[in-house]
């Protein structure tokens, strides 16, 4: 039973992580005229579309990981105690 909840979460991040691509797919172009604009300067040059990019690649392998690596019950065993 806990082990088909842990799939379902796991399932339910990977459904989340497809839609934020989709949502970034579909704003792209939106995307690539801000940045064009000079108000836009101040945060490509600090850092923070890059910094916001890397952690959404690194939410995704992240996620992907959790896919790989299913839990077993002697590992939600010890969680438990």
């Amino acid at each position: 039973m806990i082990e088909v909840d842990i799939d379902k979460k796991i399932q339910l991040i990977k459904t989340i992580l497809d839609d934020v691509y989709e949502i970034m797919i579909t704003f792209k172009p939106i995307i690539q005229e801000v940045i064009k604009l000079e108000e836009a300067r101040k945060y490509k040059d600090d850092g923070t579309l890059l910094k916001a990019a890397t952690l959404f690649g690194s939410i995704a392998k992240k996620c992907k990981e959790l896919e790989l690596y299913p839990f077993n019950k002697d590992f939600l065993d010890n969680i438990e105690n």
